[in-house]
Parts: C-alpha cells; sequence; structure tokens
C-alpha cells in the first residue's frame, strides 16, 4: 500500500523568507532593547552617586542601591580591565588608577566609583552614558531593576523630578555618606605649595583632643571593623541618625575622624574607647582573621583606619574584659551583619570578650533598651 507524505519537502524560498522575518524581528527587538537602556540615563540624571553607597536594611530604597552597588561591581568586576575603561570614561586621571592597581588591595571597580562621587556633579547618568560608550548594554541591561526602583523614588515621570521653584532638575545625594579613600585619591589634599594650618600641629600643652571636644552630655558608639564590615558600620550610623526617643548619639569610626588621628593613633583610640558607652566590634570573617592572625613584626599598611587599628582596639577589649571588669562584659556589644553564616556563629563563641552579641536586624531595639539601662 503506498503511503502518503504527510510532511512534504520543505520550500527553500520559504525558509529563506522566514529567516528574514525572524532576522528582522530580533533586530527590533535588540533596538527597542537598546533604546529602552539609553532611557535610563535620562531617568538619573539628578541622581547623586552617592546613592550607590546608601544603606538601610529595612527600607525598599536601601536594598535597592545595594543591589546596584552589587551588580555594578560584579558585572564590571567580571571583565579584565573594564574597571580602568570605566574610570577613563568617568574623567579618572591615569595616575589615580595606576595607584589603584598597584596599591590598593581593595575592590577596584569599587574605588573607582569612590573616587568618582567626590565631584558634586557626579550623577548616577554618567556612569551609564560611561557603559553606553563602553558598548556594555549587558551591564546596563543587569542594571536596569533596581535603577528603576531606585529612580521610582524619586522621579514623578521618565523624565527626572522637576522643582516648582525653579523648573530645574534638582540633584539627590544623600547627606552623612561616609567614603573612606586614600589620601592620594581624596580630592580634599591640601597642596604642598600651601602652607598647612599649625594650630592642628601638636604643642606641649594641649587637650586630649584639641579639634573636636568631646561632649560627654550625648552618648557615644565606638565601631570597630575590617573592610567587609564597612556595609554593617554604614547601616549602624543610619539607623542611628534614624533615632528619636535618644537624639545626639555620636558614631565614632576611624576614617571619619582621620586630621584628628594622625596626629597621635594610639592615644585617640584609647580616649574614645574610655569615653565611649559602647564599643561595637563587627564580626566578619574579616575581623576573626585579623585578630586571629596578628603578627606584632608586621605593621598592617591598611589605608582603612578602622581595618588598619583592628587589633589594637581588640587588645583594648581584651585588657577591659579581664582586668578591668573581672570578666563582666559591661561595655563592648558585637554585631553581626545580617548576611552572617552558620560558620561566623561557632568561630564567635571562641571569644567571650566579644560575647553577646546582636543581629543588625535587631540593632535599633537592642542597643536602644541597653543605652537606656546604662543611663539609669
Amino acid at each position: 500500500m503506498e503511503t502518503k507524505n504527510m510532511y512534504p519537502d520543505p520550500d527553500p524560498d520559504t525558509i529563506t523568507i522566514d529567516t528574514l522575518v525572524l532576522e528582522e524581528m530580533v533586530k527590533q527587538e535588540r533596538t527597542k532593547e537598546i533604546t529602552e537602556l539609553h532611557s535610563l540615563s535620562k531617568k538619573t540624571c539628578n541622581l547623586h552617586a552617592d546613592l550607590l553607597y546608601y544603606r538601610h536594611a529595612t527600607s525598599a530604597m536601601g536594598s535597592s542601591c545595594y543591589e546596584l552597588w552589587k551588580r555594578i561591581l560584579t558585572q564590571v568586576g567580571g571583565s579584565p580591565n573594564a574597571w580602568r575603561e570605566l574610570g577613563l570614561h568617568l574623567g579618572i586621571e591615569p595616575n589615580k588608577l595606576n595607584y589603584i592597581m598597584y596599591s590598593v588591595q581593595e575592590d577596584h571597580v569599587d574605588m573607582v566609583l569612590k573616587v568618582f562621587r567626590q565631584n558634586e556633579n557626579a550623577t548616577i547618568d554618567k556612569i551609564i552614558d560611561a557603559f553606553i560608550k563602553m558598548k556594555r548594554y549587558d551591564i546596563l541591561k543587569s542594571m536596569e531593576e533596581p535603577l528603576c526602583k531606585i529612580a521610582q523614588f524619586f522621579n514623578k515621570d521618565d523624565s527626572g523630578y522637576q522643582s516648582k521653584s525653579s523648573g530645574q532638575r534638582e540633584v539627590v545625594r544623600p547627606k552623612n555618606i561616609p567614603n573612606n579613600l586614600p589620601a592620594a585619591l581624596s580630592n580634599k589634599v591640601v597642596s604642598q605649595d600651601k602652607e598647612p594650618k599649625k594650630p592642628k600641629q601638636p604643642a606641649l600643652k594641649i587637650p586630649p583632643t584639641p579639634n573636636v571636644p568631646i561632649v560627654n552630655d550625648s552618648p557615644i558608639f565606638f565601631l570597630t571593623y575590617t573592610q567587609d564590615g564597612f556595609p554593617t558600620a554604614v547601616n549602624i550610623q543610619e539607623y542611628v541618625e534614624n533615632w528619636t526617643e535618644i537624639p545626639n548619639v555620636q558614631v565614632i569610626t576611624l576614617n571619619n575622624k582621620r586630621e584628628e588621628l594622625y596626629q597621635n593613633p594610639e592615644k585617640f583610640i584609647r580616649e574614645y574607647f574610655e569615653k565611649a558607652d559602647i564599643i561595637i566590634p563587627i564580626i566578619t570573617p574579616g575581623y576573626l582573621e585579623e585578630i586571629k592572625s596578628h603578627n606584632p613584626t608586621v605593621p598592617n599598611t591598611s589605608d582603612n583606619l578602622d581595618h588598619k587599628y583592628v587589633n589594637f582596639i581588640y587588645n583594648l577589649i581584651v585588657n577591659n574584659y579581664i582586668h578591668a571588669s573581672g570578666c563582666l562584659n559591661k561595655k563592648v556589644r558585637s554585631v553581626l551583619p545580617q548576611n552572617a553564616n552558620v560558620d561566623l556563629f561557632r568561630q564567635i563563641t571562641m571569644y567571650p570578650d566579644l560575647m553577646p552579641w546582636t543581629y543588625e536586624t535587631n540593632f535599633d531595639a537592642q542597643f536602644q533598651a541597653f543605652l537606656k539601662f546604662q543611663q539609669q
């Protein structure tokens, strides 16, 4: 019996036409996608790059800012020398990029963003334009979701927020976002041609803290952490700034007191250690590794002052715990980041002087309660 061919031979002309149509559809879709990515620049021309470093674990905007920062670091860091190309497109001088290359141990992409955001006009659209010039639409596509979420907090429409008074966009720049940069990369370095201010030089008879007197009426938190604890340190400063029941709490970090610290680091740290109501070690793998592997014969040359003096502060904690308080921990309250893993819990049990600890997510309630108890 003759069997009918249910699947006739394909027509070569039809295949060619269908392929061309499919290619044209793909091309149109790609063009539309690239156009949408270009429009991100327009949406973010009034958002300062400081927003990349805004941290607030309990807010949607804080989470979106962190996610955007993380995606930029992950995507750019995955391509060799993409960080340098990004820096050049952002107008960073080649000598500063060379310094990052050869003298900085921190993430190079992160350092490029920190150098860039020192400028008042360092808006996020310039970062987007840099990726467009680099033809890195893969990076832009990764940034699109968190970037649109951030833009929605400030923009009324796709053209950006319009000021009613001036008719111009207002640059959104959050306050008090620290930027810990080595002196060689900072725009605030005093020129050698100008004579430095002499009042900052140590004298024979000088108060313990010459330029910033400590106000004893205000509670003081003294943070100590390594580089991987920096995001949590920023979050803690944000939490405290939003406190209403206990206002005017000072949060001390060494990088924020860089000028006073340089005159006599050990003296400065000892005085603030004594004055502080609570010493707050931020427990991370880097922190535990630093205090475990300390070798007094090898100096710590880190440009991050908080990281550099972790061991010095930890020795003060141990002495206070053993000798001053008789193994009663009345001053030190450790914080574990919200992403802490089980291994970190196991390791911290080996350090009774760092107990008790508090989750970062419980910081507000527990530290306000502890501070109130101390003040009774």
